[in-house]
């Protein structure tokens, strides 16, 4: 049931749906054929933005958005700033910020770098 499964079901020409969707999920918006609407998100508010809202000064990916730029905290700022360093260092690794994969990648980097610290010392300890 819900809007969803309407979306899915009623052809877009006997719709009485306009405009799009609100989601839950990444999409934020959706449209009648359940693709990517035209909103984003503000990860810091965590409230719809438009592509218009994007380009204004007072955004600042993964930081803040025309709607929030003067509510928050300095502390809040901090926060959301290291908070988007660390989802672009997951990305540009190919690796992901959040959920399980991103705790067996966290492993993996650390079982990595004990064996090439391992290797180091037994390199000097080599004759």
């Amino acid at each position: 049931g819900g809007i969803l499964k309407y979306l899915e079901e009623v052809p877009v020409e006997q719709s009485t749906c306009q405009g799009e969707c609100f989601v839950f999920d990444n999409r934020v918006a959706v449209n009648h054929n359940l693709e990517k609407g035209q909103y984003d998100q503000c990860y810091a508010c965590r409230y719809p933005i438009t592509e218009d809202e994007k380009k204004s000064e007072k955004f600042i990916q993964g930081v803040s958005c025309p709607h929030c730029y003067h509510k928050v905290s300095e502390k809040q700022l901090q926060r959301f700033t290291e908070r988007e360093k660390q989802v672009q260092m997951a990305k540009q690794r190919g690796e992901k910020h959040i959920g399980s994969s991103a705790k067996e990648d966290s492993s993996k980097r650390r079982e990595l770098k004990h064996q090439f610290k391992e290797q180091q010392r037994q390199k000097k300890s080599a004759p």
